[in-house]
């Protein structure tokens, strides 16, 4: 009986050290990371907030993917609005490139009522409204337009999130390893992100910007929630889809994208990239693809 409690207290007290370490350890990076990271007064990584460009009668709801801002958008947006026929709203998700403290706050909720808002302003001033999202951006705009169908006649997507790759997480699926993850680092608040700390365009190495590199455990949760809810509604999905998938992507799931694609109802463009990797907006072929999605939307409203 001594050496069993012996052995309990010894495995509780590496778990809880290993706990420590791992939170201070995350702690010291991230003060390190922000002393560099140079945000603006609203305490914005650069660039990072939402903006919007262009007066066509269409409208265009851009969100953008995990860790990453609305910047990832600058290119697309401009081409877009500089052809006269959309007006192009890139929007912030809450939470992200702001501070730890504000970070922390995410949710799915919070996400939904902040698309849900955007969505009613374009509505007031524009009776085509599109959403098109990258990664999680993606999830969300399929969320919204099941959601709010009333409110979102089409959806376009690029890497959209429908389930997480496992080219990363050996042996058990992604959700799994981060329910382990966050019992077994229950007392630390965050992740370093995997990604890369700047987004760099395929090319033109002068289109750069910053993301995020500290991830709270929320924004994992709010993840693989809305993947889970996201998941069955393939169906449930009527209005136009346009969307591009990589095959060479490994953070989402390209065949589970297409797959989930091929079961929605309305009128659906699938293009499949076979050299590109995740972050779509930023690969070679973006003028392209804006055009191609520009001519699909369009194509539909006339």
């Amino acid at each position: 009986m001594g050496s069993l409690l012996f052995t309990l207290l010894v495995i509780v007290a590496a778990w809880l050290g290993t706990n420590l370490l791992h939170r201070l350890w995350v702690g010291l990076r991230r003060r390190a990371w922000e002393k560099r990271a140079n945000r603006d007064p609203d305490g914005l990584l650069p660039d990072a907030a939402a903006y919007q460009v262009g007066d066509g009668s269409v409208a265009l709801l851009f969100i953008h993917g995990f860790a990453d801002t609305p910047y990832i958008w600058r290119r697309i947006t401009h081409r877009l609005a500089e052809g006269g026929g959309f007006t192009c709203r890139a929007m912030r998700l809450p939470g992200s490139a702001e501070p730890v403290a504000r970070a922390r706050r995410q949710s799915l909720e919070v996400w939904r009522a902040q698309v849900t808002d955007e969505l009613v302003q374009l509505r007031e001033t524009h009776e085509t409204v599109w959403v098109v999202g990258h990664s999680l951006g993606g999830a969300l705009a399929l969320d919204a337009a099941l959601r709010l169908p009333d409110l979102v006649n089409g959806v376009a997507l690029f890497a959209p999130l429908i389930e997480v790759s496992r080219k990363r997480c050996p042996l058990l699926p992604p959700h799994v390893w981060f329910a382990i993850a966050r019992v077994a680092l229950c007392l630390s608040p965050m992740f370093e992100s995997p990604f890369s700390v700047r987004g760099v365009a395929e090319d033109d190495p002068a289109f750069t910007y910053a993301r995020d590199r500290f991830i709270p455990f929320c924004v994992y949760r709010a993840l693989f929630k809305l993947v889970s809810e996201n998941r069955p509604r393939a169906a449930q999905l009527t209005c136009p889809v346009f969307a591009v998938t990589a095959a060479r992507d490994s953070v989402v799931d390209t065949a589970a994208a297409q797959h989930w694609l091929t079961a929605c109802k309305g009128p659906t463009s699938v293009r499949d990239l076979p050299e590109t990797g995740h972050v779509i907006p930023l690969c070679a072929d973006w003028k392209n693809l804006t055009d191609d999605m520009a001519a699909f939307v369009s194509a539909l409203v006339h």
